[in-house]
């Protein structure tokens, strides 16, 4: 008599419920994707079959639930695609995003891999570009302050009262106020970083004419004549030009204050918006993650720029992909290369910070499964001791 097909079963029902087991160990880890023992018969040219045997232990690339969190740099993908990491000799690939800064500025997994992403084209620039097309580094966020930068442009938008009194401007005197209908500031910078305050004086010369004188350290720094049509909308000139000399061993500054939005309507003098370019030096107070996955850094003179690009890669068979324990897998020839983009591109998903994506393990579907595995490892042990029954009967026999 032939115990294979009940040994057969057995294996295969151990393998099942090793499987299962796995799953359900790592119901609670980020990231984690399920497998599925599949199973296939064995003839081997016996009519009757010689029992089953484990064909794949395949992988489910499925969704898990997304958790939002209260850390910037927790990460999730909604959608396709995974984190590429990098420990310098070997690339693996992950959906866990629990990531951190290490002492160095890498971002990195909780067993030391790399974050990967593209780089900027000069990160000591003020407005640094992301190379998307460039290959992938290892993200890291350079901990040194950033640069002042003086003032070159700016802009400003306010009403003028249309039904202020007219003013002689050849009597304008700052310290007067009743030589001069407005005031309001300006904070400009030179280029050490120094702010430097600019007072804005609006006289009133006509009845759709106003000249605006601009004062900077008891200096007159620039002067425009502004003219309105019959309808309130500033004509002809709109730039007014500042020269500025901080006197402190800094640059001049020169500086075109864009007045475009400028109108000339009845209510009160209301200035809706000031602005310049210039800030003062910086430190790093801290980064987040946009939706596109560029790593901006955000700098104590409220500033931000964009340090990389988190890339993304995708397989055309996921399936291919080799388990590397901790939350990782490796691209093999079946796998095939991988495929790498940004965060919502192509068949990638999108990226959320602050978020983090469960396992895709259904703990009450995994126990059921669990409870008709031990079923079919019973019924399996059963045809072994039928087996055995009508061996021994047959030994038994005289």
């Amino acid at each position: 008599m032939a115990f294979t097909q009940g040994v057969s079963g057995l294996n295969a029902a151990s393998s099942q419920l090793d499987t299962i087991g796995h799953n359900i160990a790592n119901s609670q880890t980020v990231g984690f994707k399920k497998s599925r023992t599949e199973f296939a018969d064995l003839y081997a040219g016996a009519k009757a079959g010689l029992g089953v045997q484990v064909s794949a232990i395949t992988q489910g690339f499925s969704q898990g639930a997304l958790e939002t969190t209260d850390r910037e740099l927790d990460l999730a993908i909604d959608g396709g695609g995974f984190f590429r990491l990098t420990d310098g000799q070997q690339t693996t690939y992950s959906r866990n995003g629990q990531f951190q800064m290490d002492s160095n500025g890498f971002l990195v997994n909780n067993t030391g891999g790399r974050l990967t992403g593209y780089p900027v084209d000069d990160p000591t620039s003020a407005n640094p570009v992301v190379l998307a097309g460039a290959q992938p580094v290892a993200l890291q966020v350079p901990q040194g302050d950033i640069d002042a930068s003086a003032t070159t442009t700016g802009s400003m938008t306010f009403n003028l009262p249309s039904n202020d009194t007219a003013k002689d401007n050849a009597n304008f005197d700052a310290s007067d106020p009743k030589t001069y209908n407005w005031q309001a500031p300006l904070t400009t910078y030179d280029s050490q970083g120094n702010a430097q305050q600019v007072s804005m004086y609006f006289v009133k010369t006509g009845s759709n004419e106003w000249t605006m004188n601009a004062r900077s350290g008891g200096n007159d720094v620039g002067s425009l004549d502004l003219e309105f049509d019959v309808n309130g909308n500033l004509t002809g000139n709109t730039n007014l030009a500042l020269a500025i000399n901080p006197g402190n061993g800094a640059a001049n500054i020169a500086a075109n204050i864009d007045l475009a939005g400028v109108t000339q309507n009845s209510g009160d003098f209301n200035v809706k918006a000031a602005t310049q370019n210039g800030y003062a030096a910086g430190s790093l107070t801290g980064i987040s993650i946009a939706d596109n996955g560029n790593v901006m850094g955000n700098y104590s003179n409220n500033q931000s720029r964009a340090l990389g690009r988190v890339a993304l890669a995708s397989f055309t068979n996921e399936q291919g992909l080799k388990p590397d324990g901790n939350n990782a897998w490796l691209a093999t020839t079946n796998s095939g290369q991988e495929l790498l983009g940004s965060a919502g591109t192509g068949q990638l998903g999108s990226l959320l910070s602050g978020t983090l994506e469960n396992s895709n393990v259904d703990l009450a579907a995994e126990l059921v499964t669990m409870i008709v595995a031990q079923r079919n490892y019973q019924a399996n042990s059963q045809t072994i001791k039928t087996q055995d029954q009508i061996l021994q009967t047959m030994v038994s026999l005289r």
